[in-house]
């Protein structure tokens, strides 16, 4: 029944060119009782932020199942994701735009929209454990109070791709895939050893050794 709840809210949405009232007006479209509606959801914003995790995991589910995806860096996970995502969203553009211009400032970072905040969670903990297996491989730097920032950086940046591909006019979003890999090889680069790592590591030693 969620699924059909979830299917129904978005072909309602786009074919009213408006999100519904109320949770009473929906309920009518789905021909069910109010009181019905909340077994399965709190309200019409549950809705909406249970949509956008659902296809997140969706989009997880397909990709790590795949038999190269585990012999990747986390770097080419991440970069994996993001294409399937980007990916996933196109055969929802007119909903997702829908929603996003419900604001005309289109959420502008780092705020973001509420019926994201389920994604957020979820790609949160996925992004922290990404990033700790590439502390643990060396691939990203493992930096005293910073390190536990970086997961939120991803997440800085995954909504920065959404925002871009949702203002993105070029065919078949070719920007956007440009814009994916540029962002996450900046964010890979900051992440990694710098040279003011090497400067910091050199005068600890020289001070330990003085």
């Amino acid at each position: 029944m969620k699924d059909q709840i979830i299917s129904t809210y978005i072909k309602q949405c786009l074919e009213t060119g408006k999100v519904p009232s109320n949770v009473y007006a929906f309920a009518k479209v789905l021909d069910m009782e109010e009181k019905d509606f909340y077994t399965y959801f709190s309200s019409l914003e549950a809705v909406e932020m249970t949509i956008f995790q659902y296809w997140f995991q969706q989009v997880r589910e397909q990709t790590e199942k795949s038999e190269i995806y585990a012999g990747y860096s986390a770097r080419e996970k991440i970069l994996a994701i993001y294409f399937a995502w980007i990916e996933a969203l196109k055969g929802n553009r007119s909903f997702v735009k829908m929603l996003f211009d419900r604001k005309q400032d289109h959420f502008p970072m780092p705020k973001f929209p509420h019926f994201l905040k389920l994604l957020r969670h979820d790609f949160i903990e996925w992004a922290n454990s990404i990033t700790n297996e590439a502390i643990g491989s060396k691939e990203i730097e493992d930096r005293k109070f910073l390190s536990e920032k970086y997961k939120d950086g991803l997440w800085m940046n995954f909504f920065f791709v959404m925002n871009f591909w949702l203002k993105d006019d070029s065919p078949n979003f070719e920007k956007t895939d440009v814009a994916i890999e540029k962002s996450v090889n900046l964010a890979f680069d900051l992440m990694g050893k710098s040279p003011l790592d090497s400067l910091f590591d050199f005068g600890k030693f020289m001070f330990q050794n003085k």
